[in-house]
């Protein structure tokens, strides 16, 4: 695993061993998406939640966002993300440049809410591994919360990626998938904000 492109081009990041619920965005993924977004990353305000290793974040950051809030709740996935940062030189700067919070999902999009927090792209990469019920409502009550909050702003991108097999809807609240893209197993949906 890798940083892609940017300012901290060529890295090569950590990832826990033996986590089978931390599966980082494979580097062809990361790539796809980042290609799609393209300038719209340049000073924008993103979210990695459920961030895993940091890899999208970092990704981020290395491409020109201004900030980037990672949300994670395995300490171990903390330490790792601590690490990639070290590694692109990032721990030695002020925190200036992006935030790292210890939380679930639910609990962190209700403290980013009530703080005013407002991104104008969301990457979301929950486990895979949780059950069947247990991930669908995941992904449910997460995609709720951020139609409804105002975490993220009005035509801003959420990105979700998720296994082939689970279905995401067209539509949440004020969400619409705009677009979908399929890499083997994996699939990210790309949903817009509207009033």
């Amino acid at each position: 695993m890798r940083v892609i492109a940017g300012t901290f081009r060529g890295r090569r990041l950590a990832a826990p061993k033996g986590n089978r619920l931390v599966r980082p965005t494979a580097d062809r993924v990361k790539e796809s998406v980042f290609s799609i977004l393209k300038e719209q990353i340049v000073d924008a305000n993103f979210l990695d939640l459920c961030a895993g290793t940091g890899s999208m974040g970092i990704e981020a950051l290395s491409r020109g966002a201004k900030h980037v809030t990672f949300l994670e709740r395995d300490p171990r996935c903390i330490e790792i993300i601590e690490r990639n940062l070290r590694t692109c030189g990032l721990l030695i700067e002020s925190h200036a440049r992006y935030r790292l919070l210890r939380r679930d999902a639910i609990k962190g999009i209700t403290y980013l809410c009530k703080r005013s927090t407002v991104f104008e792209i969301i990457y979301f990469d929950p486990p895979y591994g949780l059950d069947g019920a247990r991930g669908s409502q995941l992904y449910t009550t997460c995609l709720s919360l951020l139609a409804e909050r105002s975490l993220l702003c009005v035509g801003g991108i959420l990105l979700v990626e998720h296994a082939k097999q689970h279905i995401v809807p067209d539509a949440v609240g004020s969400l619409r998938r705009s677009r979908q893209a399929r890499y083997g197993d994996t699939v990210v949906s790309f949903y817009e904000k509207n009033l």
